[in-house]
């Protein structure tokens, strides 16, 4: 959620102490007037899984914003970060699902050089991608929708493969001269989308199941695969606070570029409709925008 911070009731400035002491090195309070981007998810810091670092599964976890899809929302200023100059409103909004992106691509090693596959040209898919460029890996897009793969195509995919023409796995096997690819990340949350993925991952090979399945799949899969070709699977789930942090910052500095993912807009009224195009997987991202 993007906002703007508002004056109280009497007129203050929404921080407290913005005319206090600060310690060296604290950010500037944040004042009424400023432009933001709120951390949905408000963790405690002291249950077991904060105090080893696993902030995403914190155990006492908040849901801190209120007002989705709504001219005003409310968040606490813990959960704020201010949005640059340089930013636009539009681009601060893909810091949750950039942060998200970040979280799964520091679960999945990658290293100069590498042969990656993104399986999965939506606006995540699209994330990790340009995440694996930044990383130096040679990267290979796979999907059925012809015009995402353009968009791939456009943002530095080095190869593209049309997942509704031929065996992907089998296409990856040709363009990696037979050895597969060091990393996979699945974007889709389709199970066969996830046994392609552990089907092209070379030995060494990195598998990240980054999409969830609704409903729940089985994926029935020979063991040997993951025996034989010594292969680590994991996956990732939401993000922690710097990471959310760290994709404002990509964004800030252009490293990550989300403003080619809009395709849509919409204002309030058009809610549903907007729902409706990325259930049908129209465009990529579709932006919901308050009115006044």
């Amino acid at each position: 959620m993007v906002l703007e911070v508002r004056p109280d009731e009497d007129g203050a400035d929404a921080a407290p102490g913005a005319d206090g002491e600060r310690g060296a090195g604290a950010p500037e309070p944040i004042r009424a007037g400023d432009r933001v981007v709120a951390d949905w998810r408000s963790v405690c810091g002291r249950c077991y899984q904060c105090r080893r670092g696993v902030f995403n599964y914190c155990e006492r976890l908040r849901r801190a914003v209120r007002g989705g899809f709504a001219q005003l929302g409310v968040a606490p200023l813990s959960q704020l970060r201010r949005i640059p100059d340089s930013v636009s409103f539009e681009q601060a909004a893909f810091c949750e699902p950039l942060a998200c992106v970040v979280n799964g691509n520091e679960m999945t090693p990658m290293a100069l050089g590498e042969d990656v596959v993104v399986v999965g040209a939506g606006p995540i898919g699209l994330l990790h991608l340009q995440l694996a460029l930044r990383r130096g890996a040679r990267v290979i897009v796979s999907d059925p929708l012809a015009a995402r793969l353009e968009t791939a195509r456009e943002l530095g995919a080095h190869d593209l493969l049309d997942a509704a023409a031929g065996d992907p796995v089998e296409r990856v096997m040709a363009l990696t001269d037979g050895r597969g690819a060091d990393a996979v990340v699945v974007a889709v949350g389709a199970g066969a989308a996830a046994a392609q993925g552990l089907q092209m991952a070379a030995i060494g090979g990195r598998v990240n199941f980054f999409a969830g399945t609704y409903p729940t799949v089985e994926l029935p899969f020979d063991p040997n695969l993951v025996h034989y070709r010594q292969l680590l699977v994991t996956g990732s789930h939401d993000f922690t606070p710097h990471q959310f942090s760290t994709a404002l910052k990509l964004i800030r500095f252009g490293i990550v570029d989300v403003e080619r993912l809009i395709s849509h807009r919409f204002d309030l009224e058009g809610v549903v409709e907007a729902f409706e195009m990325a259930a049908g997987r129209g465009g990529l991202k579709s932006m919901v925008l308050p009115v006044g």
